[in-house]
């Protein structure tokens, strides 16, 4: 088992909003407090993949995502914080999510700037094989001298899923007391949802935990989810007999596509924010809207929300608000 590093700003509080549904509270876990530059949710797996690099005494992190990649800016800070290299590997910086030419650097990739990052930009059809070119910058950093270590979009492998499993157990006591009967997250890499789901089962959590996909597809995710909670079974040598049917994904709120937000969406967005409460036009706020719209289906009446951060990435869409 692999002992976490500290640091996230642990536990996040819970906090309910009574004035978004009519009669409902909604419950929102807000880890997107879990730091100011560490900000979200992939803090949490950053503490079991770096602790893992550093026990293989690895000096170069290389991982990538898109262009405002929460995940990407998370890992940044943390090699500026912990003396180590760190290497970014982003989709086309020529365009933006819409298609025209970016002219500046805002949001999570100006701080990748700050953070000293290695950033390379590749094209939208190179980074489809991306595979290629890390193997390559693995193999120069090691011809060099140096002991890379890649972690992958999002941080989800069984690995860093186990920043989500001991959320789980962070969060267990409140769900069971406070009466919760569903869960809602982001579905954009599978590492949260999978660890969320294995924390549901080893902590007796009989609700549904619902995922919203803001990329691919459910069958894509289906089997991503169950491969993470494989990889994550081994490293804990514990059996995790998760099926088809404990994972509960919904489709069709990802908009025109990874990253594009939409008019409903962007009036959720500015809806949460008159009452004090950020979400981000990549992830939560895709996820939020999906969460009220499936009301009515789903019949829930006390839900909890995991707030997986974002914030950053907000300022590269000014023109949406």
């Amino acid at each position: 088992m692999i002992t976490p590093l500290t640091l996230a700003h642990t536990p996040t509080p819970i906090e309910v909003f009574d004035n978004i549904l009519p009669k409902i509270k909604i419950h929102i876990k807000r880890d997107d407090l879990t730091g100011l530059e560490a900000s979200g949710n992939k803090i949490r797996k950053l503490e079991y993949l770096l602790a893992d690099a550093q026990n293989k005494k690895c000096d170069v992190i290389i991982t990538c995502g898109g262009i405002q990649s929460n995940h990407v800016r998370a890992t940044m800070y943390c090699c500026a914080k912990l003396g180590l290299k760190g290497v970014a590997i982003f989709r086309d910086k020529r365009q933006d999510v819409r298609g025209k030419k970016q002219e500046s650097y805002d949001g999570n990739l100006l701080l990748d700037y700050l953070f000293g990052a290695e950033i390379h930009f590749l094209t939208s059809q190179k980074y489809e094989k991306k595979e290629d070119y890390i193997a390559q910058l693995i193999d120069d950093y090691t011809k060099k001298g140096h002991n890379p270590y890649f972690i992958p979009t999002g941080g989800s492998n069984g690995i860093g899923a186990l920043g989500y499993l001991s959320a789980m157990e962070e969060m267990a006591s409140y769900i069971k007391l406070q009466g919760i009967d569903s869960i809602f997250c982001a579905v954009g890499s599978g590492g949260t949802y999978a660890g969320l789901l294995m924390g549901k089962y080893i902590y007796g959590i009989d609700i549904p935990l619902y995922g919203i996909l803001v990329d691919e597809t459910i069958e894509y995710f289906t089997a991503k989810i169950k491969t993470i909670i494989s990889e994550s079974a081994k490293i804990l040598q514990k059996p995790l007999e998760i099926n088809d049917d404990d994972i509960n994904l919904i489709e069709g709120y990802i908009g025109p596509g990874y990253a594009i937000p939409y008019q409903e969406e962007i009036d959720a967005i500015k809806q949460l924010a008159r009452k004090g409460l950020i979400l981000d036009p990549v992830y939560t706020g895709k996820t939020f809207y999906g969460m009220l719209k499936e009301k009515e289906h789903l019949a829930y009446s006390n839900p909890l929300f995991i707030h997986t951060g974002g914030i950053f990435s907000i300022f590269a869409y000014k023109e949406y608000f």
